[in-house]
């Protein structure tokens, strides 16, 4: 995320007539249904989002439709995105992630098992400034995670703890030394951890930049 400073005249047009798509997904293969959304609000469209979805009983994400000049349909995400689509950058990454957050979250004041849909956990990779593991389950009574709590092999174990160990041998104000070699190591390293919880967990990386 990133911020700046504008000129407010640099506008050329306004409109007050958007049109919000909701999606949609239910089940273990996100089954989708779609609706569109006129004459409301953002707060509005968020509301019937929150309803659709049952109060969080299912996935959701939040468009606004636009029409480019050729005539041709299309979208721009608010919240969310097209959960069938695997992530590719970074920010389709927190995209997916605050779609997984309130259902996960939602499932857990209902007492339910903190799963996704399709009956997976969901594992989050990120460093943090002390030793050990560096992955976690929200909403769960046991957030922090330890190489007890899942079933990986003593390479991949021992391969987390030392990229985790990496980011904290420095000050906390001082940069990484290979910031790219570090971050490709723990693309790798969620990639292996993909492959050995597979049927068990889905793996979502949060230290990409």
């Amino acid at each position: 995320m990133r911020g700046e400073y504008v000129d407010e005249r640099d506008s050329t047009w306004e409109r007050n007539d958007p049109r919000f798509r909701v999606y949609v997904f239910k089940g273990a293969g996100n089954t989708t249904t779609v609706m569109d959304i006129a004459d409301a609000t953002v707060e509005e469209a968020l509301e019937s989002a929150h309803a659709l979805a049952n109060g969080g009983e299912h996935l959701w994400s939040l468009a606004l439709v636009q029409d480019d000049a050729r005539g041709r349909r299309g979208l721009l995400w608010l919240s969310g995105m097209d959960y069938n689509d695997w992530p590719a950058t970074a920010l389709e990454w927190r995209r997916r992630r605050q779609m997984q957050d309130r259902y996960l979250s939602a499932r857990r004041r209902r007492g339910l098992a903190v799963v996704l849909p399709n009956g997976l956990r969901l594992i989050r990779v990120f460093p943090e400034w002390w030793g050990g593991w560096p992955l976690w389950e929200s909403f769960t009574d046991h957030y922090r995670l330890d190489d007890q709590s899942l079933t990986v092999t003593r390479e991949l174990a021992d391969a987390l703890f030392d990229w985790n160990e990496e980011w904290l041998d420095r000050d906390e104000n001082e940069p990484l030394a290979h910031p790219a070699e570090w971050e490709q190591r723990g693309v790798e390293l969620v990639e292996q951890l993909r492959r050995e919880l597979d049927g068990v967990a889905e793996v979502r990386p949060e230290f990409l930049s």
